[in-house]
Formats: C-alpha cells, sequence, structure tokens
C-alpha cells in the first residue's frame, strides 16, 4: 500500500468538509473556522499561496473574515506556502510565529503493542458524560482551564461527522487519557492526545495510539498521520515507528 496519499493527507489536511466547519476559499488562501472551538488552531489560516504583493491585502481580507465570526486565527505554513518570505511577512504584521510542528506518518503495518492490560478504551462519543469526561481529561493535560465554550456543539457536530471518533482511556474505572481519530480515504489523522498528569508514565499514551492504529486496520486506511511538538511528543511519537515527512512552521494571529 503507497504511503504518498497519506503523507499527503498528513502535510496538508485541510479543505474536507467536517460538521460544524466554516471553510472560505480563495486562489490565495483557505480559511477554515470552526465556531464551537473558539481558538487559534481549530480556527486557522492554511494553503497560502499568494503572490508577494498580495499578502497585506490577503491578511488584511483574512483578518475581516476571522473578525466577523469572533474568532482569532492561527496560520499554519506547510512546506508549499507562498511567498518564501511569508513567516518574516506576518511576523510584521504582527503575526507572531509561535511554533514549528512536525509531520509524522506510521504505516498501517507498523505494530504498536497496547501496553497495561488495566487500560480501558471505550468511544468517547457514546454519551455525553463520557464526552465530558474526555474533554476534561484534555483540558487538564494542557492545562487550560478547560473546557471551552461551545462544549455541547462540539459534542452534537462530532456526534453528527461520521469520520470523527474519540477514544477514552479507563484506568480503574478513571478517565486517563483521551484522542481523536479522523478518518479519511487516504489515511487516519490523530490529534489530541494526552493524559491526564494523574497517569502520566503508565503506557495510556501508548494504549491511545495502539487504538487508532487499529482504527486505520479497520477502515483499511495506510496508518496514521499525525502533526508533533519537535520536544515532546514527536519523539515519543518516534520511538512508536512514526517517520518525519515535513514540517509545519504556525503563527498566531491576536488581531482577528
Amino acid at each position: 500500500m503507497s504511503l504518498d496519499p497519506l503523507v499527503e493527507v498528513a502535510l496538508r489536511p485541510w479543505g474536507r468538509p467536517q460538521a460544524g466547519l466554516i471553510q472560505h476559499r480563495t486562489p490565495e488562501r483557505l480559511v477554515e473556522l470552526w465556531p464551537s472551538f473558539p481558538m487559534p488552531g481549530p480556527n486557522h489560516v492554511c494553503l497560502v499561496r499568494c503572490a508577494p504583493e498580495r499578502v497585506d491585502p490577503m491578511i488584511d481580507e483574512t483578518r475581516q473574515l476571522a473578525a466577523a465570526h469572533g474568532l482569532r486565527c492561527m496560520w499554519i505554513l506547510d512546506p508549499g506556502a507562498k511567498p518564501a518570505d511569508l513567516g518574516e511577512r506576518l511576523n510584521a504584521r504582527g503575526i507572531p510565529q509561535v511554533e514549528e510542528l512536525d509531520v509524522m506518518v506510521l504505516p498501517v503495518g507498523t505494530t504498536v503493542a497496547p501496553g497495561d492490560q488495566a487500560i480501558q478504551i471505550v468511544d468517547g462519543l457514546r454519551d455525553v458524560a463520557t464526552y465530558q469526561a474526555a474533554e476534561a481529561v484534555q483540558a487538564a493535560a494542557f492545562r487550560d482551564g478547560g473546557p471551552l465554550p461551545g462544549q455541547p456543539e462540539r459534542f452534537a457536530e462530532a456526534c453528527a461527522d461520521p469520520a470523527r471518533r474519540l477514544f477514552l482511556a479507563l484506568v480503574g474505572g478513571e478517565p486517563a487519557g483521551a484522542g481523536w481519530g479522523t478518518v479519511h480515504g487516504e489515511g487516519v489523522l490523530i490529534n489530541g492526545g494526552a493524559v491526564h498528569p494523574r497517569f502520566q508514565g503508565r503506557g495510556v499514551y501508548r494504549a491511545l495510539v495502539a487504538a487508532r492504529l487499529g482504527l486505520a486496520r479497520e477502515v483499511g486506511a495506510a496508518g496514521l498521520g499525525v502533526q508533533a511538538k519537535p520536544d515532546t511528543s514527536g519523539p515519543i511519537l518516534s520511538r512508536f515507528g512514526f517517520r518525519t515527512v515535513g514540517r509545519w512552521r504556525t503563527h498566531a494571529d491576536g488581531s482577528c
């Protein structure tokens, strides 16, 4: 099974319909807005392919679009972003670079042992209470004070989208970790993998990766794709067999 489509969807996963997602595309960029998830990241500007003389007007137009929805955006620069100095131009407009992310893939034939048998993986979308438990685990892991506003809307949208899956890890019946998987024809994209601080170091993260790799096998996908921080989750994923196929640069706009 060729990994080329998997690599492409991991590098450029945008432009696909999802429940609750607003998309606005021009030849210069794609804006994806998720009002139920009001933070940069889910709300982003991507696939920027802009002439140098059009960068400033394009930024102004994009900011107006996001502001009309009361949202702030992340600008994601994939390896094909243009012009070549787009990052510097964004910095000059008060849209600073915040991090770089390794884009990684894992072939479906890789073995990732699920680890401790005491870890139980359940459907995080099976009911509202389970979904809330998964969001609470992620809020604790990322220390972001969540959950964010819009939780009921996010739950309804996720349930309405057959491509989206949420995995909740339980240890002794307690919520210990959670992570998302989104099924595409080319592969399964994973994100939001997090372990509650009280359960770190017990194989919960590994079990969540194994569960989503199992999903890829179930749907006949070529493997998993992910974007990872090179100093935190990236080295862990490398140990599971993920390899880096590219890099994103991200810029956060506080003016939208």
